[in-house]
Protein backbone atom coordinates (compact mmCIF):
# COMPACT_ATOMS: atom_id res chain seq x y z
CA UNK A 1 0.00 0.00 0.00
CA UNK A 2 1.35 3.63 -0.74
CA UNK A 3 2.64 5.76 1.93
CA UNK A 4 1.81 10.01 1.88
CA UNK A 5 4.00 11.82 3.85
CA UNK A 6 1.89 15.07 3.68
CA UNK A 7 1.93 19.37 3.15
CA UNK A 8 6.16 19.03 2.87
CA UNK A 9 7.42 22.62 2.65
CA UNK A 10 9.16 23.14 -0.47
CA UNK A 11 8.87 26.65 -0.68
CA UNK A 12 7.89 28.22 2.97
CA UNK A 13 8.17 31.39 1.97
CA UNK A 14 4.39 30.80 -0.12
CA UNK A 15 2.45 29.20 2.68
CA UNK A 16 0.26 26.18 1.47
CA UNK A 17 0.87 26.79 -2.09
CA UNK A 18 4.14 26.28 -1.74
CA UNK A 19 4.31 22.48 -0.24
CA UNK A 20 3.81 19.24 -1.80
CA UNK A 21 2.59 15.36 -0.84
CA UNK A 22 5.07 12.92 -1.13
CA UNK A 23 3.78 9.30 -2.19
CA UNK A 24 5.98 6.13 -1.30
CA UNK A 25 6.03 2.84 -3.14
CA UNK A 26 4.52 -0.03 -1.06
CA UNK A 27 7.54 -0.71 1.29
CA UNK A 28 8.60 2.72 1.96
CA UNK A 29 11.22 4.53 0.05
CA UNK A 30 14.77 2.50 -0.70
CA UNK A 31 16.03 3.18 -4.04
CA UNK A 32 13.22 3.89 -6.55
CA UNK A 33 12.92 6.70 -8.84
CA UNK A 34 12.06 10.15 -8.39
CA UNK A 35 8.90 11.76 -9.33
CA UNK A 36 7.28 15.00 -9.89
CA UNK A 37 3.57 15.44 -10.13
CA UNK A 38 1.80 18.83 -11.55
CA UNK A 39 -1.49 19.44 -11.17
CA UNK A 40 -3.36 21.95 -13.94
CA UNK A 41 -6.44 24.00 -13.63
CA UNK A 42 -5.48 26.72 -16.49
CA UNK A 43 -2.30 27.81 -14.09
CA UNK A 44 -4.62 29.77 -11.49
CA UNK A 45 -7.16 26.74 -10.01
CA UNK A 46 -7.23 23.51 -8.47
CA UNK A 47 -4.55 22.10 -5.90
CA UNK A 48 -2.52 19.17 -5.43
CA UNK A 49 -5.61 16.66 -4.67
CA UNK A 50 -6.56 16.97 -8.39
CA UNK A 51 -3.39 15.11 -9.38
CA UNK A 52 -3.67 12.61 -6.51
CA UNK A 53 -4.75 9.95 -8.38
CA UNK A 54 -1.92 10.15 -10.86
CA UNK A 55 0.31 10.53 -8.23
CA UNK A 56 -0.98 7.20 -6.71
CA UNK A 57 -0.99 5.69 -10.22
CA UNK A 58 3.30 6.89 -10.33
CA UNK A 59 3.86 5.50 -7.33
CA UNK A 60 2.12 1.95 -7.82
CA UNK A 61 4.35 2.08 -10.57
CA UNK A 62 7.52 1.63 -8.24
CA UNK A 63 8.22 5.63 -8.06
CA UNK A 64 8.65 8.13 -5.32
CA UNK A 65 5.87 10.63 -5.93
CA UNK A 66 6.28 14.51 -4.69
CA UNK A 67 2.84 15.98 -5.97
CA UNK A 68 3.35 19.77 -5.22
CA UNK A 69 0.64 22.64 -5.07
CA UNK A 70 2.13 26.18 -6.15
CA UNK A 71 1.50 29.96 -6.93
CA UNK A 72 -1.73 30.74 -9.06
CA UNK A 73 -1.70 33.33 -11.84
CA UNK A 74 -4.15 35.84 -9.71
CA UNK A 75 -1.54 36.05 -6.78
CA UNK A 76 1.74 36.00 -8.91
CA UNK A 77 1.68 36.09 -12.95
CA UNK A 78 4.27 33.98 -14.91
CA UNK A 79 7.45 33.20 -14.83
CA UNK A 80 6.20 32.30 -10.93
CA UNK A 81 4.18 29.11 -11.23
CA UNK A 82 6.90 27.54 -13.31
CA UNK A 83 10.24 28.80 -10.85
CA UNK A 84 8.02 26.90 -8.36
CA UNK A 85 8.14 23.97 -10.26
CA UNK A 86 11.59 24.31 -10.71
CA UNK A 87 12.24 24.87 -7.02
CA UNK A 88 10.44 21.71 -6.36
CA UNK A 89 12.01 19.51 -9.01
CA UNK A 90 15.58 20.60 -7.11
CA UNK A 91 14.17 20.10 -4.15
CA UNK A 92 13.21 16.22 -4.55
CA UNK A 93 16.69 16.11 -6.36
CA UNK A 94 18.24 18.01 -3.45
CA UNK A 95 16.63 15.55 -0.79
CA UNK A 96 14.95 17.90 0.66
CA UNK A 97 13.24 15.90 2.91
CA UNK A 98 14.65 13.09 5.05
CA UNK A 99 12.53 10.49 3.02
CA UNK A 100 13.73 11.28 0.01
CA UNK A 101 17.18 10.59 0.94
CA UNK A 102 16.64 6.84 0.16
CA UNK A 103 15.15 7.25 -3.19
CA UNK A 104 17.26 7.13 -6.24
CA UNK A 105 17.62 10.99 -7.40
CA UNK A 106 19.85 10.94 -9.91
CA UNK A 107 17.05 11.66 -12.60
CA UNK A 108 13.45 12.47 -11.69
CA UNK A 109 10.25 11.56 -14.07
CA UNK A 110 8.46 15.03 -14.40
CA UNK A 111 4.82 14.56 -14.71
CA UNK A 112 1.32 16.73 -14.88
CA UNK A 113 -1.85 17.15 -16.65
CA UNK A 114 -3.44 20.20 -19.01
CA UNK A 115 -2.02 23.44 -17.46
CA UNK A 116 0.43 20.94 -15.39
CA UNK A 117 1.07 18.98 -18.55
CA UNK A 118 2.79 22.72 -19.81
CA UNK A 119 4.27 23.08 -16.15
CA UNK A 120 5.89 19.37 -16.73
CA UNK A 121 7.28 20.08 -20.45
CA UNK A 122 8.45 23.33 -19.07
CA UNK A 123 10.40 21.90 -16.00
CA UNK A 124 12.09 18.96 -17.51
CA UNK A 125 13.29 20.70 -20.58
CA UNK A 126 14.58 23.48 -18.21
CA UNK A 127 16.32 21.04 -15.97
CA UNK A 128 19.88 19.88 -16.76
CA UNK A 129 19.06 16.69 -19.09
CA UNK A 130 21.21 14.49 -17.49
CA UNK A 131 18.59 15.29 -14.24
CA UNK A 132 15.82 14.01 -16.36
CA UNK A 133 14.27 10.63 -16.31
CA UNK A 134 11.58 11.86 -18.68
CA UNK A 135 8.19 14.28 -19.38
CA UNK A 136 4.52 13.00 -19.38
CA UNK A 137 2.72 15.40 -20.94
CA UNK A 138 -1.25 14.63 -20.88
CA UNK A 139 -3.14 17.48 -22.97
CA UNK A 140 -0.64 19.78 -21.89
CA UNK A 141 -0.19 23.14 -24.11
CA UNK A 142 3.59 23.26 -25.74
CA UNK A 143 3.21 26.64 -27.77
CA UNK A 144 1.45 29.06 -25.71
CA UNK A 145 1.87 31.74 -29.20
CA UNK A 146 -0.52 29.67 -30.93
CA UNK A 147 -2.80 28.54 -27.53
CA UNK A 148 -4.02 32.20 -27.14
CA UNK A 149 -3.28 33.48 -30.75
CA UNK A 150 -7.26 34.71 -30.74
CA UNK A 151 -7.99 38.16 -31.41
CA UNK A 152 -9.87 40.77 -29.13
CA UNK A 153 -10.12 41.31 -25.36
CA UNK A 154 -10.14 37.84 -24.20
CA UNK A 155 -6.86 36.84 -25.68
CA UNK A 156 -5.71 40.46 -24.08
CA UNK A 157 -7.16 39.73 -20.54
CA UNK A 158 -5.66 36.16 -20.77
CA UNK A 159 -2.09 37.92 -21.25
CA UNK A 160 -2.52 40.53 -18.53
CA UNK A 161 -3.41 37.45 -15.80
CA UNK A 162 -0.82 35.05 -17.58
CA UNK A 163 1.99 37.91 -17.93
CA UNK A 164 0.82 40.38 -15.42
CA UNK A 165 -0.03 43.68 -16.69
CA UNK A 166 2.92 45.51 -16.93
CA UNK A 167 4.68 42.84 -18.98
CA UNK A 168 1.91 42.96 -21.98
CA UNK A 169 4.07 44.93 -24.43
CA UNK A 170 6.24 42.06 -24.57
CA UNK A 171 3.51 39.39 -25.05
CA UNK A 172 4.68 37.98 -28.12
CA UNK A 173 8.02 37.09 -26.90
CA UNK A 174 7.30 36.50 -23.74
CA UNK A 175 4.65 33.66 -24.45
CA UNK A 176 7.48 32.07 -27.14
CA UNK A 177 9.56 31.82 -24.02
CA UNK A 178 6.89 30.45 -21.72
CA UNK A 179 6.69 27.75 -24.52
CA UNK A 180 7.96 24.02 -24.06
CA UNK A 181 7.89 24.10 -27.89
CA UNK A 182 10.79 26.59 -27.67
CA UNK A 183 13.26 24.45 -25.69
CA UNK A 184 13.52 21.39 -27.47
CA UNK A 185 17.06 20.59 -28.19
CA UNK A 186 18.41 17.10 -29.35
CA UNK A 187 19.08 15.85 -26.32
CA UNK A 188 15.76 16.57 -24.72
CA UNK A 189 14.58 13.89 -22.16
CA UNK A 190 12.24 11.23 -23.27
CA UNK A 191 9.02 13.03 -23.76
CA UNK A 192 5.19 11.30 -23.38
CA UNK A 193 2.26 13.21 -24.67
CA UNK A 194 -0.94 12.26 -23.80
CA UNK A 195 -4.28 13.18 -25.71
CA UNK A 196 -7.74 12.86 -26.54
CA UNK A 197 -8.75 12.80 -30.26
CA UNK A 198 -11.60 14.95 -29.04
CA UNK A 199 -10.04 17.46 -26.48
CA UNK A 200 -11.30 20.99 -27.85
CA UNK A 201 -10.09 22.62 -24.63
CA UNK A 202 -6.59 21.97 -25.74
CA UNK A 203 -6.48 21.11 -29.02
CA UNK A 204 -4.69 17.62 -29.80
CA UNK A 205 -2.43 19.89 -32.22
CA UNK A 206 -0.80 21.14 -29.10
CA UNK A 207 0.53 17.41 -28.59
CA UNK A 208 1.64 16.96 -32.17
CA UNK A 209 3.75 20.28 -32.27
CA UNK A 210 5.99 19.44 -29.75
CA UNK A 211 6.20 15.74 -30.75
CA UNK A 212 6.98 16.94 -34.47
CA UNK A 213 9.41 19.38 -33.10
CA UNK A 214 11.39 16.78 -30.77
CA UNK A 215 11.51 14.27 -33.97
CA UNK A 216 12.94 17.00 -35.91
CA UNK A 217 15.42 17.88 -33.17
CA UNK A 218 16.27 13.83 -33.04
CA UNK A 219 15.37 13.90 -29.56
CA UNK A 220 12.80 11.02 -28.97
CA UNK A 221 8.96 11.37 -28.08
CA UNK A 222 5.60 9.65 -28.17
CA UNK A 223 2.13 10.62 -28.57
CA UNK A 224 -0.60 8.10 -27.47
CA UNK A 225 -4.04 9.14 -28.96
CA UNK A 226 -7.04 7.84 -27.68
CA UNK A 227 -10.67 8.16 -27.99
CA UNK A 228 -11.60 10.02 -24.99
CA UNK A 229 -15.40 11.14 -24.04
CA UNK A 230 -16.53 14.65 -24.30
CA UNK A 231 -15.15 17.76 -25.68
CA UNK A 232 -12.57 18.51 -23.29
CA UNK A 233 -9.58 16.10 -22.01
CA UNK A 234 -11.49 13.13 -21.38
CA UNK A 235 -8.77 11.26 -19.35
CA UNK A 236 -10.84 10.61 -15.66
CA UNK A 237 -13.32 7.77 -14.82
CA UNK A 238 -16.29 9.42 -14.18
CA UNK A 239 -16.85 9.47 -10.62
CA UNK A 240 -13.86 8.83 -8.93
CA UNK A 241 -11.96 11.05 -6.49
CA UNK A 242 -9.26 12.19 -6.49
CA UNK A 243 -9.56 11.43 -10.25
CA UNK A 244 -7.99 8.35 -11.47
CA UNK A 245 -7.46 8.22 -15.42
CA UNK A 246 -9.53 6.25 -17.90
CA UNK A 247 -7.77 2.61 -18.59
CA UNK A 248 -6.32 3.82 -22.11
CA UNK A 249 -4.39 6.72 -21.16
CA UNK A 250 -3.04 4.72 -17.53
CA UNK A 251 -1.83 1.83 -20.11
CA UNK A 252 0.33 4.52 -22.11
CA UNK A 253 1.57 6.22 -18.64
CA UNK A 254 2.57 3.12 -16.81
CA UNK A 255 4.48 1.64 -19.89
CA UNK A 256 6.33 4.48 -20.20
CA UNK A 257 7.43 4.26 -16.96
CA UNK A 258 8.40 1.06 -17.27
CA UNK A 259 10.46 1.95 -20.25
CA UNK A 260 11.96 5.04 -18.76
CA UNK A 261 13.02 3.00 -15.77
CA UNK A 262 14.32 -0.22 -17.42
CA UNK A 263 16.64 2.38 -19.52
CA UNK A 264 17.92 4.35 -16.72
CA UNK A 265 19.75 0.81 -15.63
CA UNK A 266 20.95 0.07 -18.58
Amino acid sequence: MTECIREIPYAPEHGWRGVGDLYLPAGGAQGQPAALVIHGGGWNAMDKHGLAGIAELVSECGYAAFNINYRLLDNAPWPACGDDCLKAARFVLEAGHPAMERIDRRRLLVIGASAGGHLAMMTGLRLDSDHVRGIVSIAGPSDLTRRFAFPGEESAAFARRFLGEHQETARDALLAEASPLEWVRPNAPPLLCVHSSNDELVPLEQSKWIVDAYRNAGAQAQLFLFDGPGRQHGIWIDGTDPGRLRAEPTGAVTAFLQDVAANAKN
